[in-house]
């Protein structure tokens, strides 16, 4: 084996694709589980997940082999083309009516492409480049970073835009994620302590008044509804979020099925394809927002754990990819990318056991959804290239 080859391997972190592969096949068997009374037990939505992994595990391995400096040079590109995508939406009204957002553009042979889910992709590398703006160029010039800054706000602005007009709530979130995790990176550390305590400030009051004057929480989400600043069905998350048990026939009918279903798997679950609320389908969106829930039943709490293990080893290999980088740019992107990750699970975990209002956020590689996951492993291929090039290489025979 040639010295460049055995250097290739030794600078890729071959133990996160290990672990990415672990996470795909537990998502495929929790989607197996999940959908095994759908079409009459034909494992459709297995095996077109099954293709988007393969798809998305190609796409990886040319994204780890391809410069990620090269993306970020060009990333204006992306953006532009996400952004006519995020508008194309607008142009199916009939999605929007099953599906209630404008989120998603049909494809032949029963796909559906979701922009929101790519524009993650550009606004991290958008946020890399114009946040790292001290590095020289080729000539040697450094750009101006308020004309960056300027041009990074717009952009946020319009893509995000964009993106609540739809509306997706749970994207919209994921973004606020990826700025914030860049803000820890980028300001000095006294300034973003006080921005941190003044978030968990606000969160901590949201809790408060929603365990202990629920109800006065309420009557001022109505006023926001009655003035137009909430929509009705935002107000019927909260409220079956405080009340689930009260709105069966609605909202809460979901949180309360997947209470029921995690609980019911006990310690050690009831067995793969044993689940009563999963093969009965009493949890709605349970091979997508809720995938979680036939986790819990049917591995129980032991298989709810290693899942999250290896979630916990996937974001430290993150890190550590993060802080093997040459330069800022990929510390930021790996940076974005674990504080992307980690709020998602949080979030996905969190709504499954009533610890956070739904939001229509997946679980990574977990649940079904092909541009979630196609997205999912570009994120990580460009994870993987940052790791990889923390030393220049040479491909040459020599």
């Amino acid at each position: 084996m040639s010295n460049n080859r055995l250097r290739w391997l030794k600078d890729l972190d071959i133990f996160l694709i290990f672990v990415i592969i672990a996470i795909c096949c537990a998502g495929l068997l929790a989607i197996s589980s999940a959908t095994r009374s759908f079409d009459g037990g034909s494992q459709s939505f297995v095996l077109k997940q099954g293709v988007f992994m393969a798809v998305g595990f190609v796409t990886m391995i040319f994204l780890i082999r391809t410069d990620y400096r090269f993306l970020i040079r060009y990333v204006e590109y992306g953006y532009w083309a996400v952004i006519v995508l995020l508008g194309v939406v607008f142009l199916f009204p009939a999605v929007a009516v099953e599906t209630g957002a404008y989120g998603w553009i049909p494809l032949p042979g029963g796909f559906n492409l979701q922009p929101s889910e790519f524009f993650k992709i550009v606004f991290i590398l958008m946020m890399a480049k114009y946040l790292a703006n001290e590095q020289e160029d080729e000539n040697g010039n450094v750009p101006d970073p308020l004309r960056g800054y300027i041009l990074l706000a717009a952009a946020t602005i319009l893509g995000i835009g964009l993106i609540i007009i739809e509306p997706d709530l749970g994207q919209t979130m994921m973004l606020m994620a990826v700025i914030g995790t860049a803000l820890f990176v980028h300001l000095p550390k006294k300034w973003f302590w006080s921005m941190f305590l003044t978030v968990g400030l606000l969160v901590g009051l949201f809790f408060t008044a929603t365990m202990a004057y629920p109800d006065q929480f309420l009557k001022g989400l109505d006023v926001l509804v009655d003035k137009g600043l909430l929509e009705t069905h935002q107000y019927g998350r909260f409220y079956s979020f405080i009340h689930p048990e009260e709105d069966l026939a609605g909202d809460g009918y979901q949180v309360y099925q997947a209470k029921v279903a995690i609980g019911s798997g006990m310690m050690f679950g009831k067995g793969l394809y044993q689940g009563s609320q999963t093969q009965g389908n009493w949890v709605p969106a349970q091979h997508t927002d809720f995938i979680f829930t036939a986790i819990g039943e049917e591995l129980g709490f032991v298989g709810a754990v290693a899942l999250i293990f290896l979630f916990f080893l996937l974001l430290y290999r993150i890190v550590m990819n993060g802080f093997a980088a040459k330069d800022r740019t990929g510390l930021y992107i790996c940076a974005m990318v674990a504080g992307m990750f980690t709020f998602q699970i949080f979030e996905n975990i969190g709504m499954s056991l009533q610890l956070m209002p739904m939001t229509g956020v997946t679980l990574p590689f977990i649940s079904y959804g092909g541009s979630s996951v196609l997205v999912n492993f570009m994120l990580l291929g460009i994870v993987l290239n940052v790791g990889f090039r923390r030393r220049k290489l040479s491909f040459s025979n020599n």
